[in-house]
């Protein structure tokens, strides 16, 4: 290489490093709230969970209605919650069941469940012994 490419090289590895540095520096959007721990307080009606890759992304509240937006494997996801229960308003994949499971409640026998987006969305405490389950090697 000639010496000009070699500087050019050398500053645009700089411009990579100092720009990494910065956005590392930068505070965090919403820092204090994080989706994916267990809020602490009491749910007006169950905690729900939101999996993505044996991996909690989203708690959501049943009694509290409210829509959501979480990203799958391969696309968006939106969670209608209302009256204690929730259903998948709207999905990006090709095989659209888990938008066709309609409204669940947490007497549900089932989960709903996208495998092209690899979530299922079920209650807290299920959730987190599925992950155990998994993380434990069993």
């Amino acid at each position: 290489m000639k010496k000009k490419e070699w500087i050019i090289v050398l500053v645009i590895a700089a411009f990579s490093l100092i720009a990494l540095g910065v956005m590392r520096m930068m505070p965090k959007k919403n820092a204090e709230y994080d989706p994916s721990v267990l809020p602490d307080k009491d749910p007006q009606g169950i905690w729900v969970a939101v999996v993505n890759r044996n991996r909690v992304i989203l708690y959501f509240d049943s009694g509290v209605d409210a829509e959501y937006e979480v990203d799958g494997n391969i696309g968006h996801m939106t969670i209608e919650v209302a009256d204690g229960r929730w259903h998948v308003k709207d999905v990006e994949c090709y095989d659209y069941t888990c938008k066709n499971m309609g409204w669940v409640d947490e007497s549900a026998i089932l989960p709903i469940i996208c495998l092209p987006n690899d979530i299922v969305i079920i209650d807290a405490e299920t959730a987190a012994n599925m992950i155990a389950e998994v993380t434990d090697g069993n």
